[in-house]
């Protein structure tokens, strides 16, 4: 039986696929590479969301993101086919995100995080995915051949925020709207 760990790393030091040398485990590829695991951890959370397409949409997301974090882990550089297939999926985020916002009511001011449960995920998911944003935009100055990661998560964090309202209005729940004359 194969154990789950080997002790490879307990010096602070391992390595990435198709890498064949050891790096230290502060590198900034691994902050991002955490984070990507972060969000995928808020979306597992809406395995058991009670609207089944939250459910369907943070399996298609987590599927995405393993695909995105392993594209940075590999410092390959990216086909063009690749790149065309990515552009292909963010636009199918900007219908999804069409979709739900035409569903939800007009909103003027901020929305305090919060409501039904699925709701408080998803703003978590989208904190986590705009946190993931600004450390990959940084890592994209080095790696312009991986913009789309960048937009994705742009188009990904909006998505996530007009499904916590959908949520909200699905089940029940009112946003709170936050009013700075208060």
């Amino acid at each position: 039986m194969n154990k789950i760990y080997t002790g490879n790393g307990d010096f602070g030091f391992t390595s990435l696929p198709k890498m064949h040398k050891k790096i230290s485990k502060t590198e900034f590829v691994f902050e991002i590479l955490g984070t990507f695991d972060e969000l995928e951890v808020c979306l597992g959370f809406l395995h058991s969301a009670q609207l089944g397409e939250v459910r369907k949409m943070a399996v298609e997301v987590q599927k995405d993101l393993l695909s995105l974090g392993s594209i940075i882990s590999s410092g390959e550089k990216i086909s063009r086919d690749a790149n065309e297939k990515w552009e292909k999926r963010i636009k199918e985020l900007e219908e999804m995100i069409d979709y739900f916002e035409a569903k939800n009511d007009p909103i003027k001011n901020f929305v305090l995080p919060g409501g039904c449960r699925e709701s408080s995920f998803l703003h978590l998911a989208r904190v986590t995915c705009r946190k993931l944003e600004r450390m990959v935009f940084s890592y994209l100055k080095k790696n312009k051949d991986k913009a789309f990661i960048g937009k994705y998560l742009n188009r990904l964090s909006d998505l996530l925020f007009v499904m916590s309202r959908y949520s909200n209005k699905r089940l029940g729940f009112e946003d709170k709207i936050w009013n700075n004359k208060e």
